[in-house]
């Protein structure tokens, strides 16, 4: 896996970088010295790296150009200019899960991140000079200490956990976001939009032909594969039987590679799907292994995160990671996959919003309504109240998602605090976008959130090629409203890979979820979870309603709804909490 520690002193003569922090990092176990100038000090190890030359800088981390699955070498004269407009060029020329870190002609030095990268880069202002690393500990290697809990960033965490945000939850701890571009001058800091979903979506990118739409998602995540598997001599790929690891699967048994499924089951019945994942398997001519999640597989009280600036880590995702490790060391796998993020990208989303822009942008008022009629029977209500509300969209001042912040469960008191307006420069719509876009952008903004911070913990390593930028870019300029039809989501996706998948599996309705694990989990630690909630940090900082938190904890039993759900987030970010106050 790619690790990376950055120093910057752009005022050397005034600021050094102390000798204890270079030798220190020179002795480091596991990482080499790339770069070592007074105003400036790399050094990375256990990945690709690309040295550009020490007057220029380097890229940690796969590199590929856009539409291609073979490794690329950015050209030092783009690299090092140091002009907005060819560092610009650069986030759009290609992709892959790298950081680049250049040096410009002006003495000032860049950091990129790519869109949807699975590489952090966090960064800390220290003095006169800025700390950049791949994770907390090459972080306070760099001389970086820590200065305690973010209260707001929590806060936010708890309202919009699916928005990705620059702030993290420790104090004074940033984090560079895909698609983004770091400046560092001696004058200051700026942190600027490198690559953005709006550059390659709407009317003026949409593809006409809805055959080709199919060849060209099939293009975008076989490409994505092939680059995500390089040098794998076997993979495990996490196959649960839905649409997502399937078209996976489809487009990982076209490469050559060999590979294992791993399937999870939970005991109710909407978390197994073992009957779809051996149809998939059977039909690729794919060996299958199968296991089922075990409560006992997790500690509500500990979080997989505790390294990490943010709690990212879901309890239930022990029993997975315990699992999965046991599974890749007896198939002897260098490589875990899975088909994460697919739900996003491939518009799994009951919304009006795809029918507002069929009768506005479609051919005929016959797309309008055969929209309409999908959306209101995954929905179960009626055609004409899909039609009424898509209408009153229509009429309605911005096309802008209307992203709804998770108040369940916090005090009152903070309900009128900024954390919970939700901000992302990808949920502004430019004028004239399209509703049902800014909802599908709206999705490839949570998906940048779960790629750029998956809780997945493989002992080997782990890729996520449907959250990627060949896949989102491609979907991008699909229609909204082609991602419909006869009451089923994901078509194009479907019709990409329907003649190498089973019928049953292409044309199903239902889906699984982990959700009977999580209750179980619920259900077994629920006195626990009573005890970290009414008397822990997020307690005693004055974010929980705790009236109602008792209300609901007291009793014994199920929780009606999902109120679990929601209850397990607080305990996972409780969690993640007390790990950073212990001694």
């Amino acid at each position: 896996m790619e690790r990376f520690v950055a120093i910057f002193a752009p005022k050397p003569e005034r600021s050094p970088i102390a000798p204890p922090i270079r030798s220190a990092i020179s002795r480091a176990e596991a990482l080499s010295v790339m770069i070592n100038r007074d105003d400036m000090l790399v050094a990375s190890g256990g990945g690709q790296v690309r040295h550009l030359g020490d007057d220029i800088g380097m890229v940690i981390g796969p590199i590929f150009g856009t539409g291609k699955s073979d490794p690329a070498t950015p050209p030092s004269d783009v690299a090092s200019s140091g002009d907005p407009s060819d560092l610009h060029r650069f986030s759009q020329d290609y992709w892959g899960n790298f950081v680049a870190i250049l040096r410009d002609r002006a003495a000032g030095f860049h950091v990129l991140r790519s869109a949807f990268g699975h590489l952090p880069c966090f960064h800390a202002v220290q003095g006169d000079q800025l700390i950049l690393a791949s994770d907390m500990a090459l972080l306070s290697l760099g001389g970086w200490r820590s200065r305690g809990v973010e209260w707001s960033a929590i806060l936010r965490r708890l309202a919009l956990k699916d928005i990705p945000s620059p702030s993290t939850c420790l104090i004074g701890v940033q984090e560079l976001c895909g698609g983004s571009r770091l400046h560092l001058t001696p004058e200051g800091l700026s942190v600027t939009q490198t690559w953005n979903p709006w550059d390659r979506a709407g009317r003026r990118h949409w593809i006409d032909d809805r055959d080709e739409a199919a060849h060209m998602i099939r293009r975008a995540v076989s490409t994505a594969t092939r680059a995500s598997i390089m040098g794998t001599k076997r993979a495990m790929l996490m196959l649960s039987g839905g649409i997502d690891s399937s078209v996976l699967t489809a487009a990982l048994g076209t490469h050559g590679c060999p590979f294992t499924c791993f399937n999870l089951a939970s005991r109710g019945a909407m978390g197994d799907e073992r009957h779809y994942a051996r149809m998939v398997a059977s039909h690729l001519g794919a060996p299958i292994v199968e296991a089922q999640w075990d409560v006992a597989m997790v500690d509500i009280t500990r979080s997989d995160a505790k390294d990490q600036p943010n709690p990212l880590a879901r309890s239930f995702m022990q029993g997975t990671s315990r699992l999965l490790h046991e599974a890749v060391g007896a198939s002897g796998a260098d490589l875990t996959i899975d088909g994460g993020g697919g739900d996003n990208v491939f518009f799994s989303l009951r919304s009006i919003a795809p029918a507002t822009d069929a009768f506005l942008r479609g051919r005929s008022l016959g797309e309008g309504w055969s929209t309409a009629k999908s959306i209101a029977a995954m929905a179960d209500v009626s055609t004409i109240t899909v039609l009424g509300r898509a209408v009153s969209r229509a009429f309605r001042r911005s096309p802008a998602y209307r992203w709804r912040p998770m108040t369940q469960f916090l005090s009152p008191q903070v309900m009128g605090e900024t954390a919970l307006v939700p901000r992302h420069p990808w949920l502004e719509p430019p004028r004239g976008g399209e509703t049902g876009t800014a909802a599908h952008i709206a999705l490839i903004t949570a998906a940048q959130s779960w790629a750029e911070g998956n809780d997945i913990r493989s002992p080997v390593r782990h890729v996520t090629p449907l959250a990627s930028q060949p896949a989102v870019e491609a979907c991008l300029r699909i229609p909204s409203w082609w991602w419909f039809r006869q009451g089923q989501n994901r078509i194009v996706a479907r019709d990409a890979f329907r003649e190498l998948l089973p019928a049953a599996v292409v044309d199903r309705r239902t889906k699984g979820t982990p959700d009977s694990y999580i209750a179980e989990i619920f259900t077994a630690n629920r006195s626990v979870i009573r005890a970290m909630l009414l008397d822990g940090h997020l307690r005693r900082a004055g974010l929980l309603d705790l009236p109602l938190l008792e209300h609901v904890l007291v009793g014994e039993g199920y929780v009606q709804g999902t109120t679990y759900h929601r209850i397990m987030h607080l305990a996972d970010v409780e969690a993640w909490v007390a790990g950073q106050t212990q001694d």
